[in-house]
């Protein structure tokens, strides 16, 4: 028999998410903020739940998709939360990019409850949502893990085990530093190469030959030239989440100087107006300081 699955948070990713576990067959319990977005999946068949806690009550398995700790202190461990339906021997996953200090308040909640935790943050676009196609981070028991794989594999093309709970939530927070200083060396790159008299393609083209090629420097040095910032991860979000990796580095003491300065540049182009748009468009604070713009030639 399928398990019963609630589902709280529909934004870029979850939505795509929830979709897939439709296609799947399962039983879907939805909750949104914003209705609409709800009501969109009751047309493909999930039920539509009041609140986060009606969501979470009377299914085995709960996932949660949301953009940030105060989102999960409202929607996860507050007033009509999912905690407040979470029933025993229920196993809840977050699929969150927070803090380990969240993460750790939900796990301790959740047993509260007598139910199981795994922080299970995704990486990918809005489009590997789509396709079922996300990374996956888990951290918690693995035999915890294995109940739920058939459920995550309808999500995702890969699922990486971290270790213990806590543990998913650092390592995409790992992850998310790695590809934001990613993002920032090749926006410089670009600006400084395009006011110099390089060509932008030429400046893609000899990344991609070396040994630091990579489908990332195509995908969204494409999208710089093409000028398409449709958001598939917002900037605001990647900020949020540096500020988070900062306060880990501070945690745990480990200094992390050059994640400050990226930091502040995802700040400035916060600022610039480009909250909303993909974090690759993080170029444009850059590109209007120099006075240039990286297109296509």
């Amino acid at each position: 028999m399928a398990q019963r699955i609630g589902f709280a948070g529909l934004g870029i990713m979850g939505r795509g998410m929830a979709k897939n576990l439709l296609k799947a067959g399962y039983e879907l319990t939805v909750y949104n903020r914003t209705r609409k977005s709800a009501e969109d999946l009751a047309a493909l068949g999930a039920k539509v739940a009041e609140t986060p806690a009606d969501a979470a009550r009377g299914n085995n398995v709960v996932i949660t998709m949301l953009a940030d700790p105060p989102a999960i202190e409202s929607a996860v461990l507050g007033k009509g939360g999912v905690i407040e339906g979470l029933e025993s021997g229920a196993i809840l996953i977050d699929c969150s990019t927070v803090d380990p200090a969240t993460t750790a308040a939900i796990a301790e909640a959740a047993s509260a409850n007598g139910a199981k935790f795994l922080d299970s943050p995704v990486a990918g676009s809005k489009d590997a949502a789509a396709k079922g196609e996300l990374i996956l981070m888990v951290g918690g028991e693995e035999s915890v893990l294995e109940e739920v794989r058939p459920i995550l594999e309808v999500v995702s093309s890969k699922i990486v085990y971290a270790g213990k709970s806590g543990l998913g939530t650092m390592l995409k927070l790992c992850f998310n530093l790695t590809v934001a200083h990613m993002t920032s060396a090749m926006s410089q790159a670009l600006v400084l190469g395009v006011k110099s008299g390089l060509k932008p393609e030429t400046i893609i083209e000899t990344l991609m030959a070396g040994a630091i090629g990579c489908r990332f420097f195509e995908w969204k040095g494409g999208a710089i030239m093409d000028r398409d910032f449709a958001t598939n991860f917002s900037l605001k979000l990647m900020h949020k989440d540096l500020h988070l990796v900062l306060n880990a580095g501070y945690t745990h003491n480990v200094p992390l100087p050059v994640v400050a300065a990226v930091e502040e540049l995802f700040a400035m182009a916060k600022a610039h107006g480009e909250g909303e748009e993909d974090f690759c468009s993080v170029i444009k604070v850059l590109e209007d300081l120099a006075g240039v713009e990286v297109r296509r030639r």
